[in-house]
């Protein structure tokens, strides 16, 4: 089973994704981008599902950071509430793969992760 990795400062949010996911991946929360930096220390995920907009380490600052591990095997998707072409723009040319709107329709979550990981 995948294993994704779901970074969002809102605990609701995390329980959403686990919910739409958990039937299909095995699926780690966390809730900040220090987190998740010290998450990929431990355990690779497939994906990671990211949030832009949090407080402290930020998900473009996340995602800088996520481009320093070496030998990074895992593909990003942007989940966020902010509609911004200047993020989107940034969080391509740091290697995003893909972005989820929020509020996401589960669907269309499953969808777009199922075709990032066949």
């Amino acid at each position: 089973m995948k294993n994704i990795l779901a970074v969002d400062d809102n605990p609701a949010n995390l329980t959403l994704v686990r919910e739409t996911l958990r039937d299909q991946y095995k699926v780690n929360v966390v809730t900040s981008g220090e987190q998740a930096i010290r998450f990929v220390g431990i355990k690779t995920p497939d994906l990671i599902l990211l949030d832009i907009c949090m407080p402290g380490m930020d998900g473009i600052a996340t995602l800088k950071e996520l481009n320093k591990i070496p030998d990074k095997n895992w593909k990003v998707v942007i989940l966020t509430a902010v509609a911004d072409k200047e993020i989107e723009t940034e969080s391509k040319q740091l290697g995003a793969v893909g972005f989820i709107a929020k509020p996401f329709v589960p669907e269309e979550m499953i969808e777009t992760i199922h075709g990032l990981l066949a």
